[in-house]
């Protein structure tokens, strides 16, 4: 393997590229072909071959995971498995996930509050914010945290927001017996996120509120 000639690479400034024998191989950072001090003419001993392929690949695998996360905000789980799914190797995925995360690029804490500002608007619950940030990789703890950063910074209340859904649902939920009626509607708030006893209270009083409008209205018809 011979060095046959190192030339900048218009469509990405910083970078060399490397031709060996003749044929392109791979346009690497300035830094890098000075790093493994690479010069034309130079012909490749076996070490320094490995070395080459170890940072074309790594080459590789981050300018696929910039284009990756140059369409929408992931986590790093996510992008590892994208590269992983594409045949980098993984030691190479992760040193180039590295350098982004490094470079501020990659950041689950910051994807996390991302995340959780885009769909608790959508009436998506602190459980299932969680629920879909840990399926994606995140820290528990980073996630939580991101979690009650967002719904405090952007005052969601989620016991109005649960109660907000609750009383929507029920208008789909009328004809419905009551004891399905309670069950269709904790599980359709589970689903969205909200759990525990408090969500438990209000499905009760919601339903109350119904009987009693209910009971109401008969009683205005019979007078």
């Amino acid at each position: 393997m011979l060095i046959t000639a190192l030339t900048p690479d218009p469509r990405q400034p910083g970078y060399l590229v490397v031709e060996v024998d003749r044929a392109r191989y791979a346009s690497l950072p300035l830094e890098v072909v000075h790093q493994l001090e690479l010069v034309p003419g130079l012909e490749i001993p076996s070490e320094l071959a490995e070395r080459l392929k170890r940072a074309a690949d790594v080459e590789s695998a981050y300018q696929v995971a910039a284009r990756l996360l140059a369409m929408r905000p992931r986590s790093v789980y996510e992008v590892l498995a994208r590269l992983r799914e594409r045949g980098h190797n993984p030691s190479a995925a992760a040193t180039a996930v590295g350098r982004l995360e490094t470079a501020g690029v990659l950041d689950d804490a910051a994807y996390a509050r991302h995340f959780a500002r885009v769909r608790a608007p959508r009436g998506h619950g602190p459980a299932r914010l969680l629920h879909d940030l840990l399926a994606k990789g995140v820290d528990r703890r980073v996630a939580e945290r991101a979690i009650a950063e967002v719904l405090d910074a952007d005052g969601v209340d989620a016991p109005a927001q649960a109660r907000a859904l609750a009383a929507r649902r029920m208008g789909q939920l009328r004809d419905v017996p009551p004891r399905q009626r309670r069950r269709r509607l904790l599980a359709y708030l589970a689903r969205r996120g909200f759990r525990g006893r408090d969500v438990q209270e209000m499905v009760t009083e919601v339903l109350n509120s119904v009987a009693v409008d209910r009971e109401t209205g008969k009683g205005k018809g019979e007078t």
